[in-house]
């Protein structure tokens, strides 16, 4: 016998729909609903929500993650800076904090002053902590926000990270950040740089030398431009160096001011590829932007393929047993961000191209569902063509019930089944009530009829934060927000009780 029966299921709780009327849930846990629009939240338009309406989401679910934790909302922003690495979201949690009065303590112990420095790990934060301010409430920003901007401010401050993140051309400079928070210099060498950063170039203190250009390829470019003579002299001139990352972002640059691709490709190291902390796609996004810039470069596209294929053996293992399903409908067509031409199918497919390295089963679904054999030895980008052209089959909805249906059909277990999608899912079977056919019933049939203990892994590549099954549903896990090393955050989606708990044991440093 159960006393006091709860009113409703988490199912009945949570129930909503999506942005094409289907099945969705919310999450439950109010902090795991803010984690989940956290990650890799990218605040830009996309092919649902506008900008305000992403930002209006985040900011009901800090509301409630407040009232139910505020020091968690504070961690949380930490942990997205630190070990997601995530960049603005971190300092638009800190903004509304510090501008919410669950948070309100002018005293030097202050949540807001303790938890700053651990979000703002890099100089143009400050200033991008005050942009936020501006935008969201203007005015002057709250006192414990200044203190904490000065302490992360102070404690990085020296002449190369002042003259490398001066921010001339942004809205908020590093010269607006100091004048707005007066930082207090720790020693006489510091009260040194700080003058020479505010006076140096004033032509009232002509006897103040200006701090120095930091000597990288960044500064390099922006005093002699883009040209061939700027980037030979960052490639061959051993006074100079050239990041792998950096030299992977600007490869459009170099060709297109007349750098030789032999010199481009000898200096690339595909050595380098096998340790460097960049997946597939940064390498794929470099071979996109030559091929949409119509660049005849064929020695250095060559090597970006070969440096795909060494990149996919960084990819975390242990997808052997795996049925990859990519959503190739209609609204998978719109672009990742508002500053990007590459199509979520297209992130979905690299995806799926990359864990056929590993031996999983791969294919596509929109009306129908459809296999894509694939060799391992096949080239990577060979592969993700495969499962794109599987769009002209399969057709424009969001069936994404066949995918798994397919499987049950065959009565073959798997490990897991991983499914990449905007999370717009939804049965257009003619005919029949719009929900009659779910992710959710296809995956409890089958689980019932072939594989009891198979988990279910839903990747939100847009981030839009529903979910097609309940929060805490057994076995499956959602995964909100695409980034380059989403695989990595398969340990986040498996048992968000332990990602609730890391955030928890998070230590402000």
């Amino acid at each position: 016998m159960e006393f006091n029966k709860p009113q409703q299921t988490v199912a009945e709780a949570t129930r909503t729909t999506n942005y094409e009327d289907g099945e969705a849930f919310e999450p439950a846990d109010s902090r795991l609903a803010l984690y989940k629009r956290t990650i890799n939240q990218l605040l830009e338009g996309s092919f649902y929500e506008s900008d305000d309406e992403q930002l209006a989401a985040v900011v009901q679910r800090f509301d409630t993650a407040a009232d139910e934790d505020p020091e968690f909302v504070l961690k949380l922003a930490a942990y997205a800076r630190q070990e997601l690495y995530l960049r603005d979201i971190p300092q638009v949690l800190l903004v509304l904090a510090a501008n919410d009065e669950r948070f309100k303590d002018d005293s030097p112990e202050s949540l807001i002053r303790e938890w700053a420095p651990a979000i703002i790990q890099r100089m143009d934060e400050t200033a991008t902590a005050l942009a936020v301010h501006d935008q969201l409430f203007g005015g002057t920003a709250p006192w414990p926000l200044r203190r904490g901007i000065e302490d992360a401010l102070v404690a990085m401050a020296d002449a190369y990270t002042l003259g490398k993140y001066e921010l001339s051309r942004r809205e908020v400079t590093l010269h607006d950040v100091f004048n707005r928070i007066h930082p207090e210099p720790v020693d006489n060498e510091q009260e040194a740089l700080f003058e020479r950063f505010m006076r140096g170039d004033l032509d009232d203190y002509p006897d103040i030398d200006p701090v120095p250009s930091p000597n990288t390829w960044d500064t390099v470019i922006s005093e002699r431009g883009n040209t061939r003579d700027a980037w030979e002299t960052l490639i061959e001139d051993d006074a100079y160096t050239l990041p792998i990352f950096a030299s992977i972002r600007n490869l459009r640059n170099m060709l297109e001011a007349g750098v030789d691709e032999d010199t481009i490709v000898a200096h690339l190291d595909l050595e380098a590829v096998r340790h460097a902390p960049l997946y597939p796609f940064r390498y794929y996004q470099a071979y996109t932007a030559l091929q949409e810039a119509d660049i005849h470069a064929p020695a250095v596209e060559q090597w970006l393929e070969a440096a795909i294929d060494v990149a996919v053996k960084t990819v975390p293992v242990g997808f052997g047993d795996t049925f990859v399903a990519v959503d190739l409908s209609g609204s998978m067509d719109h672009p990742l961000s508002a500053n990007s031409t590459l199509r979520l199918k297209e992130i979905g497919a690299l995806f799926g191209a990359i864990l056929a390295d590993q031996g999983a089963q791969v294919g596509g679904f929109g009306d129908d569902f459809q296999t894509v054999p694939m060799h391992v030895d096949t080239p990577v980008l060979q592969r993700q063509d495969a499962v794109l052209a599987a769009d002209e089959d399969v057709g424009n909805s969001t069936n994404g019930w066949k995918a798994i249906d397919h499987l049950r059909e065959r009565g073959e277990p798997v490990e897991r089944i991983v499914i990449f999608t905007d999370m717009q899912i939804w049965d257009s079977t003619p005919f029949m009530a719009r929900d009659s056919q779910t992710v959710k019933s296809a995956f409890d049939a089958y689980r019932a009829e072939v594989a009891a203990d198979t988990a279910l892994y839903l990747v939100d590549l847009a981030a839009y934060g529903d979910l097609v099954t309940p929060e805490g549903y057994e076995n499956v896990y959602n995964i909100s927000g695409w980034t380059e090393n989403v695989l990595t955050f398969v340990k986040h989606a498996e048992k968000p009780a332990e990602v609730l708990g890391e955030i928890d044991a998070f230590e402000p440093e």
